[in-house]
This record gives C-alpha cells, structure tokens and sequence, in this order.
C-alpha cells in the first residue's frame, strides 16, 4: 500500500489530477464554468483590478519577483519575453523596459483596453498585445513556438494542467516563471463578515502553487521554488470601506444581489472614528523552471 501511495506522489498525472479536483471544488469555480465565463469575469473586474496592481503596492511586488529572477540568474536585457495573462501590463510595462521585446498574452477586452492604453502612455514600441486566451491561442500561427527566452506566467488561470504547462515550455528556449497563491489570502474583517452574512466561515483561498510544484517535480524538470508572505494595512472611509467588501464577496464568486444593509452595518459597527481598519495578508509562491 505504501510502495503504491509513492508511486502515486512520483505521477504527474496524479497531481495534475489533485489540482484539477481542488480547482473544481473550489469557490473559483461559481459562475466560472467555461473559458467564457472566466473571461466575462475578468472584465468585469478590470477596474478594480486595475487600481489594485497597477499601484503601489503592485509596483511593490513587481520589483519583488523581477529582483528574484535576476538572482537566479535571469538576464532580461536583450531578451524577447512572453508574458501569460498580462491584465492591465504591471508586469508587462516592467519587464519591456529590460528587454527587447515582450508579447503580451491577454483574453479580457477590458483588460486588454487598460495595457494597450499605459503602452501608448509609456511611450514602449517593443510590445506586442495579443487578445486571446493561454488556452486557444495557436502557437504556430502567431509565431509563439520557440521564440522566447522567458516565458512569464504571474497569477495566470490560463496555467491550469500539464497541457498548458507544456504549451508553455514549446515556448521557450530558457526560463518558464510561474507565481500563484500558496495557501493564504485573507482580510481581517472579511473573515470577521463572512459568518455574519452566510452562518459560515470563510472558505480557505485555494493553493494553486503547490500543484504546479509538485506536477513540475514529478516531470524532473530543474526548478527553483520561493514563498513570501505580503501584509497590508488600510484606514477606510465607510463607502469605501464598502466597496472593497462587495468586491471581496464577488472574488469569492458570491453574486449579486448583495445584503447592503447588513453590510452598511458592519462598516459603522466596526468604524473606529469613523474609518475602518483593515489588514490583510496574502501567501504566494513563485517557481523558476530551467528549460
């Protein structure tokens, strides 16, 4: 039973399977049930999703993971990079100004609207965005195969089995990155909200990373691995406060309509003169593949 149970561990097909299992049950999945759905998910966020990564703490975490790559021993200076699941370009505007050239993979129209519009502001000729999803795109006809020296893959749903990770190292000729959570992402007072709301408490964020890892293990490739923990503190006016709560609650797949009432009320309940105090901490993992 033993010897079995480590066969298993040593599958890819085995973890491949876990992650699927895991992602299928996980909240991520509510209303998220085809390509199109997630999509449709994303545009609806990208306002939000803007202001959020393309801040200051998202140029906090930026400078983070390309300090990290570069002492791994990746240079990016002279470099053609493809970036998975651009969104609005926080790393996409980052990395274009080390090397020579990136293409910007992104499905979500209104995603695709912020980049191409901080490309123009940026001044940057040496990006390139296509509109299409990880998971359609042909390699082949957009001359992806074979053609990069990193292939960059930060928060990206279109990373999600073995297929789309080997996709990814069809791509490249040296370096496959990845970055997902790894275990943790919560905020005080959501976690305080949700049983209030739903007699429950607060689902567990999915760990993405340690699939991949394990999946990336089991193929023998030759891989570094790093998990960071990032904390955060906010003081909020109460509509803003609120609004920061109903965009949680949508993240968690809970849709509208939302009980605005009971949530007004936690706000003013929890408000210390007049502003509500909120940290949060996110769990991530990074992984560096030699190809």
């Amino acid at each position: 039973m033993v010897d079995l149970q480590l066969k298993r561990l040593k599958d890819p097909i085995f973890w491949e399977k876990a992650w699927r299992e895991d992602r299928e049950k996980s909240f991520f999945r509510r209303g998220r049930k085809t390509l199109k759905d997630t999509v449709n998910f994303w545009n609806k966020r990208a306002d939000n999703f803007q202001k959020n990564v393309m801040g200051k703490k998202g140029d906090k975490r930026v400078s983070r993971v390309l300090s990290w790559l570069e002492k791994q021993g990746v240079e990016l200076a002279g470099k053609r990079v493809l970036d998975i699941g651009a969104g609005p370009g926080a790393f996409t505007l980052a990395i274009a100004q080390r090397c020579r050239e990136v293409v910007a993979l992104e499905p979500a129209g209104a995603m695709v609207e912020y980049l191409n519009s901080e490309i123009k502001n940026n001044g940057l000729e040496n990006v390139r965005v296509i509109q299409e999803a990880w998971e359609e795109v042909e390699l082949d006809k957009e001359g992806l195969a074979g053609a990069f020296d990193l292939v960059f893959a930060s928060m990206s749903p279109g990373i999600n089995n073995l297929e789309t990770i080997e996709k990814a190292f069809v791509c490249s000729k040296e370096y496959f990155y990845y970055s997902s959570f790894a275990g943790k992402r919560e905020s005080d007072m959501l976690k305080k909200l949700w049983p209030l709301l739903y007699g429950e408490d607060l689902p567990p964020w999915p760990s993405q990373a340690i699939f991949l890892l394990n999946l990336l293990y089991t193929l023998e490739q030759q891989l570094t691995f790093e998990v960071w923990e990032e904390r955060s503190k906010m003081e909020l006016l109460p509509d803003a406060a609120l609004d920061l709560l109903l965009e949680e609650l949508q993240i968690y797949g809970k849709e509208p309509p939302y009980p605005r009432e009971k949530l007004h009320d936690f706000v003013q309940a929890n408000a210390v003169n007049g502003l509500l105090h909120q940290e949060n901490v996110t769990r991530l993992g990074q992984i560096l593949v030699k190809i």
